[in-house]
């Protein structure tokens, strides 16, 4: 007997967590022309009418093949089917820029006072808290599925190599990075390039003896987990289906660059650059965010090591 694929059955697919895998491999032996094995559907993002033949609604192009591709283990970045696209990712780095500007405004009236590691630590932790608000408003709020699948949406699901290959792999990228910002450093002192030196951070920065661990706290553990989500698992990801994988590599490599920008220190844009390409690159090899939020805390917490013990 022929069995139909009706809105109902995909209703119970989608809204049911996804169902188990065994639900996705018997809706993929359907034989419908759909992707997902269905026909006369509505998208479960707006409820718009969908064709049989459709691979993304046709009003908020949110991908229709997102049900079986959260199933399998690459994440939505290597597929390019992520739910949210280049209008949220422009929406998302408008919101951040603004959200930085208040900060400076707001911390700058207080550069007078006494207090800069407070200062550091509050707005890290702010501008955190901003870019979660940011993904899950433009890139999550809408779409229903369980707390698994939307943490494998940004990456944060295990990888999909190894454990081995996956620290070799950390760890080759945080040595290129420290290379690549040696290297641009040492040639810009060769050639008496001043402006692009390296940036010298005030010791003051960063709160001293025991209270240290809150600067590492927020530069070192929250920065890098948020600024990971925010730029490769939201950014990286929504610019795939448009621009390709190195081209959302390298777009979002330059965000991230520009989003470090000191207006007193412009050599760090290169170094930065490379650094977001390095953890775009791990990102994609990986299939996972936590190889990259490995790496980034690593370079965070080698810089504020320095600050604190050597300046």
């Amino acid at each position: 007997m022929q069995m139909g694929c009706t809105e109902v059955s995909y209703r119970l697919l989608l809204y049911s967590r996804f169902g188990s895998s065994a639900w996705a491999r018997v809706f993929q032996l359907l034989a419908c022309r759909h992707p997902l094995g269905v026909t006369n559907l509505t998208c479960p993002h707006c409820d718009n009418g969908v064709g049989d033949s459709s691979n993304f609604c046709g009003v908020c192009g949110v991908a229709l093949s997102l049900i079986i591709d959260l199933q399998q283990s690459p994440p939505q970045m290597t597929s390019g089917l992520a739910p949210w696209k280049g209008g949220e990712v422009a929406l998302g780095v408008f919101i951040m820029i603004i959200a930085m500007v208040l900060l400076a405004a707001v911390f700058l009236s207080l550069a007078d006072s006494d207090n800069l590691a407070i200062q550091v630590w509050a707005s890290s932790n702010l501008m955190g808290l901003a870019i979660l608000g940011v993904v899950w408003f433009l890139g999550l709020k809408n779409i229903n599925v369980d707390l698994r699948s939307t943490l494998r949406l940004l990456g944060l699901n295990s990888p999909r190599t190894n454990l081995r290959l996956s620290v070799l792999l950390t760890m080759g990228a945080f040595a290129a990075s420290f290379s690549a910002a040696w290297l641009f450093f040492t040639l810009m002192d060769w050639l008496n390039a001043g402006w692009l030196a390296p940036p010298e951070y005030p010791p003051d920065m960063v709160f001293s003896g025991v209270a240290s661990v809150f600067t590492f706290q927020a530069l070192a553990i929250w920065t890098p987990i948020t600024e990971e989500i925010f730029f490769r698992g939201f950014i990286f990801t929504g610019l795939v289906s448009r621009l390709g994988i190195w081209g959302a590599m390298g777009a979002s490599a330059l965000i991230f660059s520009l989003f470090h920008l000191d207006p007193q220190n412009l050599g760090v844009l290169v170094p930065i650059f490379v650094t977001g390409l390095l953890l775009a690159g791990l990102y994609r090899l990986t299939g996972s965010l936590w190889p990259s939020i490995v790496a980034h805390a690593g370079q965070n917490s080698a810089a504020l090591a320095t600050v604190i013990f050597l300046v």
